[in-house]
């Protein structure tokens, strides 16, 4: 380094008296005859101190104005024209003014095709055609389309905890046949502390984070970005092996239940769980759901019993009935009607306005009902048995029949069906079983077949105990009874 010293004395010294030791020409003395000339330029070019920063205001005001017409709207057919009439980003001057024709005459040579190109004579037109003719026009270098925002699909959905923004629907249907599927890192790969059985897989309905919970009683909130999916927090509850989890609608609650009397609210703001008993006629909370509109839990009880609690005061409200065990339950669309399928392979419907029984019907084919799920759409009614078969109905017909035939049964697993879950968009069906390694299968709607490179032979699932998709159906994820959670990235739906 450079040595600087000074000369000491009484009073402090003045400019003049700092002697400077360093290398020749890296540093230059204080010369007050060049600083006044700077001054001087500065004085020129920029109009002084004062009025400079007065310049950088006005600038930042007129920016201002600029960007609040922008998001006003104002300005958009001068955008438009923008648009239409696009520029290059970069010209290489050295390129322009030369005359390719008689450099190589001077050469003695030719253009291609024997003579000059009709078009232009320049050497920039000549690498353009040739770069055209081998590569093509890329989106991105094409002056005539319009510019666009969109990001790719990868990067757009891979937010690390962040707000779930709304975004374009896909515009294109899922095709049959294959699915464009990537396996991405394991969704609990931080933790692994659920248990050997994952009971409960649940994505956050605004931000991009899951909720995993399973038998060793520890529920834990992960970042979803399908690359390090980290851990936010975790909570142990002794001797509460969680069966079933559900986010309330507004994501600021977590509901569990086990086989206790007694459930555990976990608000995700405070980060803390609040232990709650269970009303009078409930004796365990192994399976519930909650109403379209969040203001319902609905526990399946004893006895073909069906409880409704209030969401906010957690109160038994009201109570249905069915004539045998309820073996899973599901709301339509708009929370009006609740389907709960039973031991027997007969499904009821009730009016959730009037309390009463509306209807029932018998699943084709069904000795035993296990699962049950109806389409976003409200188009589909899926059903599980303990036969293996999964039915496909139309949602009119099993409101007017009693043995209504299925849209589609589907046959590709013989094992019992674990659970069946529609996409966000009712193009896909997830069905499962626990029984077998892999026997888990995704069902196209629209062709009514399975897509056949899922699971692939390198795909290792293990036993699958709980599939459920992200709320845009970006990703997949499939919880097994090896305390491993997959994650899927699903291509075709760009959003999360």
């Amino acid at each position: 380094m450079s040595k600087i010293t000074r000369k000491r004395k009484t009073e402090p010294a003045p400019a003049e008296d700092v002697e400077i030791m360093a290398p020749k020409n890296k540093f230059r003395a204080y010369d007050a005859a060049m600083q006044a000339e700077e001054a001087k330029l500065s004085e020129i070019l920029f109009g002084g101190t004062s009025t400079f920063l007065e310049s950088l205001q006005e600038a930042a005001k007129e920016t201002k104005t600029t960007t609040t017409a922008i998001d006003s709207g104002v300005g958009e057919t001068d955008s438009d024209d923008s648009d239409k009439c696009r520029k290059p980003a970069w010209v290489d001057e050295d390129d322009d003014g030369i005359d390719v024709g008689n450099a190589l005459e001077a050469q003695g040579r030719r253009l291609p095709n024997g003579g000059i190109n009709a078009r232009s004579n320049q050497y920039t037109e000549l690498l353009k055609q040739k770069f055209t003719s081998i590569v093509g026009t890329p989106k991105w270098a094409d002056l005539n389309a319009k510019h666009q925002e969109d990001e790719d699909s990868d990067e757009e959905v891979l937010k690390t905890a962040g707000v779930v923004k709304s975004s374009k629907s896909t515009s294109t249907t899922l095709k049959s046949g294959t699915i464009e599927v990537k396996k991405v890192n394991n969704l609990n790969q931080e933790a692994y502390s659920e248990g050997p059985m994952i009971n409960s897989i649940e994505f956050h309905p605004t931000s991009s984070v899951s909720l995993v919970a399973g038998q060793s009683g520890v529920a834990t909130i992960y970042a979803v970005d399908g690359k390090r999916n980290n851990k936010l927090h975790s909570l142990q509850f002794k001797n509460f092996p969680i069966l079933c989890a559900k986010f309330s609608r507004d994501g600021n609650e977590a509901f569990l239940g086990s086989r206790q009397s007694h459930m555990f609210c976990y608000d995700l703001m405070a980060a803390k769980a609040i232990k709650i008993p269970l009303p009078t006629g409930l004796t365990q909370m192994k399976k519930f759901i909650m109403s379209p509109d969040g203001k319902w839990i609905t526990v399946a009880g004893k006895w073909g019993e069906v409880h409704v609690l209030s969401a906010l005061t957690k109160e038994n409200l009201f109570m249905f009935k069915q004539d045998d065990d309820c073996t899973a339950l599901c709301y339509n669309h708009d929370g009006s009607l609740l389907y709960g399928h039973s031991d027997t392979g007969v499904v009821t419907v009730w009016d959730v306005n009037t309390r009463r029984m509306m209807h029932k019907f018998e699943d084709e084919g069904c000795l035993q009902g296990t699962s049950l799920h109806l389409s976003p759409s409200n188009q589909f009614l899926a059903t599980g048995s303990s036969q293996g078969v999964v039915n496909v109905y139309d949602t009119d017909l099993t409101l007017k029949q009693k043995t209504p035939t299925p849209r589609k049964s589907i046959m590709n697993l013989t094992t019992p069906i674990r659970d069946v879950k529609f996409n966000s968009t009712s193009e896909c069906l997830a069905f499962f079983s626990s029984e077998v390694e892999n026997a888990m299968r995704l069902f196209h709607l629209r062709s009514q077949t399975v897509f056949s490179n899922f699971p692939n032979f390198q795909t290792k699932l293990g036993n699958v105990n709980v599939v459920n998709y992200s709320p845009m159906s970006g990703y997949l994820a499939i919880g097994n009874t090896r305390s491993t959670v997959t994650l899927f990235r699903l291509k075709h739906f760009s959003s999360y």
